[in-house]
């Protein structure tokens, strides 16, 4: 079996990977006001079809390689593709009930998911700082759910939701990118994905006229489908092959701030009151606590 693993300790590799996640995060930044803006018109599991089906047309080229097409590759990618469309549909729902701003540091609060995660599945030690985390993170989402109108909290419950499961695909996805071929892998996800939501979409009689739509319709979502979706799967899973889970989930942090400021002064207008704001600052703090915790010997890949 091929070894993808032989170049993980390349130092030059890892400054590319570093580079790459950071545009990741950049990218997803803008994410969350685009699709709470998308959302408004478009039915939802629509939208999740459309956005991940033309994702899948991105990775066109390395449809060459299917040949290393092989039953690890379609179990991984599956069972992958399941959960982040859990992810997603749970993110997409919360979204129409909340800012965008508050979705993304919620969603951030999968890292602080991750050591409970790798413990009950690795039984990994939790360390003190991140139980210190779990309490600050806690007392931001209480200043959270405070602020703004009281039917905000169902879509922050749901994109709470939304960052346990993806606190699990980021452990999943992190052993399982390191002994597959990372492109058929994500291919393969990206086909789950979209074939569930066209089901969820179908199932539930959704209708839209995509006929009558007007061109910056369409550019937004390749925008979506092959910049967002396509560009951050390869990024994301290229760069977890060549760098260690405590660097990237450091560099995962700056997804939240990248949203609210896309959302309250590029994209969007939003804006939250001094106890939206405390409540951010506080998960923020909650997930640096968890990912600095051993940024200096936590740099070994679960196997």
């Amino acid at each position: 079996m091929e070894d993808y693993s032989k170049s993980q300790g390349s130092p030059k590799k890892k400054v590319i990977a570093n580079i790459l996640l950071i545009l990741t995060t950049l990218l997803w930044g803008t994410s969350f006001i685009l699709t709470k803006n998308l959302t408004q018109e478009v039915p939802i599991f629509l939208y999740l079809g459309i956005r991940f089906s033309i994702a899948i047309i991105g990775f066109i080229p390395y449809l060459i390689r299917i040949k290393r097409l092989n039953k690890k590759i379609l179990l991984y990618g599956t069972l992958t593709g399941l959960l982040f469309y859990a992810v997603m549909v749970f993110q997409t729902l919360g979204i129409q009930t909340t800012t965008a701003g508050k979705a993304a540091f919620i969603t951030g609060l999968s890292t602080i998911m991750v050591p409970f995660i790798t413990w009950l599945g690795f039984r990994k030690a939790i360390k003190k700082r991140v139980w210190l985390a779990v309490i600050v993170s806690i007392s931001g989402m209480v200043f959270l759910l405070l602020e703004g109108e009281s039917n905000i909290i169902i879509g922050d419950f749901l994109v709470l939701i939304c960052a346990v499961l993806y606190g699990l695909f980021i452990v999943l996805n992190d052993k399982y990118v390191r002994t597959v071929e990372v492109y058929l892998y994500s291919i393969v996800q990206l086909i789950v994905i979209s074939v569930l939501s066209f089901g969820g979409s179908f199932l539930l009689n959704e209708t839209y006229d995509l006929l009558n739509v007007s061109l910056p319709f369409w550019l937004i979502f390749i925008y979506m489908g092959l910049v967002l979706t396509t560009g951050t799967f390869i990024f994301q899973n290229w760069s977890q092959q060549h760098q260690g889970p405590t660097q990237t989930a450091i560099i995962f942090t700056l997804e939240p701030v990248f949203a609210v400021f896309f959302a309250s002064f590029i994209i969007g207008d939003e804006t939250m009151t001094w106890l939206g704001w405390l409540g951010c600052a506080l998960i923020f703090i909650a997930i640096l606590i968890t990912v600095i915790k051993n940024s200096d010997n936590n740099n070994v890949r679960k196997e």
